[in-house]
């Protein structure tokens, strides 16, 4: 009887403990480690100057309120690529230009990489700062292997996505995104003396007042020395007679209408498209250009210009820029990224 007593209590117990642990398991309790924005970028080491760059510009309290927010932090390598590595670095910059900048950061919506199109370039969305960002995503390969989702921010890759936070959702960036909030391409141009021979040539054949209207534009700005080379310089466009040459094609190669391509945008191409490539006519000439991500050097482009369209065009010249720091300058009516060759001499715009 006491064995038969002391199997009924042991029984008992069993089945007790199994009822804790099933009451257990069947509550739901909320995940105490997703904190709201500014908490979640504060407690992750490599986006601590993000952090005190967000402190400063006065965004804590906000980006720690209800949201929801979309938080694109750039590492601290990416403001160390700035020259940014402690937080009193930030005391060199300007308020209000900083204020604007982790805005620009900031977008007032929850925004995942499943809301971004498929294989989008250059998807608008507003953001905290109030003008817009860029958004691409290659997310199909038309060449068959996997894409993985690539996403660009404005140019910026993000290196870990879709982070989830108490009130919204985090990417992480592996660059800054720097734009000209206020500045055209055409005011950009003209602060930037290596260009002043460029800027003197779209002058010269009437296509300079366009750059100043909304765009948008990508151009391939080619500097002093690249024009050098081809045969141009102050001197001899001030002496050149315009009906005499394809200003379309002098100066206008350099120009991509209606476009809005980051370099990482055309690196994007050989994902979305079987060839890697877009191809377009200069206006009004019969000259085309192919450009595409040069994978031979990081984040560079590469140009090709041929006499037409047709298979049996030829080349007229080949370009390549891999100069990550002198592309994708961000102005308010499209980008301008640096040229270090020049495509057309005088001679090859000459008219017959």
């Amino acid at each position: 009887m006491k064995n038969l007593k002391y199997l009924w209590l042991l029984a008992v117990s069993f089945c007790g403990l199994l009822a804790c642990k099933h009451d257990e398991l069947s509550v739901i309790k909320p995940n105490e480690n997703i904190r709201p924005a500014a908490d979640f970028v504060k407690n992750n080491y490599e986006t601590s100057l993000f952090f005190a760059a967000i402190e400063k510009s006065g965004y804590k309290e906000q980006l720690n309120g209800p949201g929801p927010f979309t938080v694109l932090a750039p590492t601290n390598a990416a403001f160390n690529g700035l020259g940014i590595y402690y937080p009193s670095d930030f005391d060199r910059i300007d308020a209000d230009s900083l204020k604007r900048l982790i805005g620009y950061h900031i977008l007032p919506r929850r925004l995942r990489t499943s809301d971004v199109p498929a294989n989008g370039v250059d998807v608008r969305y507003a953001t905290l700062e109030g003008t817009e960002l860029y958004t691409s995503l290659a997310s199909l390969n038309a060449n068959g292997g996997p894409a993985g989702n690539t996403l660009y921010f404005s140019g910026a890759l993000a290196s870990r996505k879709d982070v989830v936070l108490a009130n919204g959702v985090l990417h992480v960036l592996e660059k800054v995104m720097k734009p000209a909030f206020q500045t055209t391409t055409a005011q950009w141009l003209e602060q930037h003396a290596e260009y002043s021979v460029f800027v003197a040539g779209l002058k010269k054949f009437n296509l300079w007042e366009q750059l100043t209207t909304s765009g948008p534009f990508t151009i391939f700005a080619p500097d002093n020395d690249a024009l050098q080379e081809v045969g141009i310089n102050l001197e001899s466009i001030r002496d050149m007679d315009t009906s005499l040459y394809k200003g379309d094609l002098l100066f206008g190669c350099y120009l991509l209408y209606n476009r809005h391509f980051f370099v990482n945008d055309l690196r994007l191409f050989e994902a979305i498209n079987s060839n890697g490539r877009y191809k377009y006519l200069l206006k009004n000439d019969t000259h085309q250009m192919e450009i595409f991500g040069d994978y031979n050097s990081d984040w560079g482009y590469e140009l090709i210009l041929r006499t037409g369209g047709g298979p049996l065009d030829w080349i007229v010249k080949t370009a390549h820029s891999p100069l990550i720091a002198k592309n994708d300058n961000l102005c308010s009516n499209g980008l301008v990224h640096h040229l270090g060759t020049g495509l057309v001499s005088p001679e090859q715009a000459y008219k017959n």
